[in-house]
């Protein structure tokens, strides 16, 4: 696993890099500042998202194997993650699609100084609660052979009667864990102490996979 660590961390500091280099050659230009910040910061957060998707991907992938005891290169299996990382993409797309339409309608209000609606609200609500019934789907998607819409229909199924842990679970991964991280990062102050917060947050997410799979085989135990 420490080999995804390390990943992890070129892959964060690389996309750093990039975002402080499209502002750098940029900041002398005025008049195109806001809208530079903006793209480069989209652009940022687009590649830096599908690679860190990748290598989550890619370590479930082998947690799932190592817990099989089939043991697999890392060369194997990512050649085995490439091949399902499409679908990968598309359940993460599904997963976020709603709670995007209602912030995006929310942002829009905001750019013309107008109040949010209470459609947004609505759409921002049921997207929580979409995202919740299906995060484990890319785990099961990655750990089976099954379809898209096999992985969709046997998660939710099976989270019918398991709301509230889905729920507990989603909050550690995905709200009180980046919290944590984001409080450190706050303390950055020089070179070093990013590189050491960059390689506790690699760790802390590559840590979180295992976790995220231990508890997604206790979700489908009967």
């Amino acid at each position: 696993m420490l080999q995804f660590v390390a990943i992890l961390f070129i892959v964060q500091s690389a996309s750093a890099l990039l975002s402080f280099s499209v502002n750098d050659e940029n900041k002398n230009d005025v008049l195109n500042l806001a809208n530079t910040d903006i793209t480069s910061f989209i652009f940022s957060v687009a590649i830096t998202q599908i690679l860190t998707s990748f290598i989550a991907a890619w370590g479930l992938t082998s947690i799932h194997k190592i817990s099989l005891q089939n043991y697999r290169t890392l060369g194997e299996t990512f050649s085995l993650t490439l091949r399902r990382f499409a679908g990968v993409i598309l359940l993460d797309l599904l997963m976020v699609a709603p709670m995007l339409l209602g912030l995006g309608e929310a942002f829009a209000a905001l750019l013309t100084k107008k109040s949010p609606s209470i459609m947004s609200l609505i759409a921002m609500l049921v997207g929580v609660w979409f995202f919740v019934r299906l995060n484990l789907t890319v785990v099961h998607y990655l750990s089976t052979q099954e379809a898209l819409s096999q992985t969709i229909r046997k998660i939710w199924m099976r989270g019918n009667t398991r709301k509230g842990v889905l729920f507990i679970y989603t909050l550690l991964v995905y709200f009180l864990v980046p919290i944590l991280i984001f409080q450190l990062s706050a303390f950055s102050n020089n070179a070093v102490f990013d590189m050491v917060i960059g390689i506790f947050t690699a760790l802390l997410n590559i840590f979180m996979l295992v976790v995220t799979y231990r508890f997604y085989s206790l979700f489908m135990k009967d």
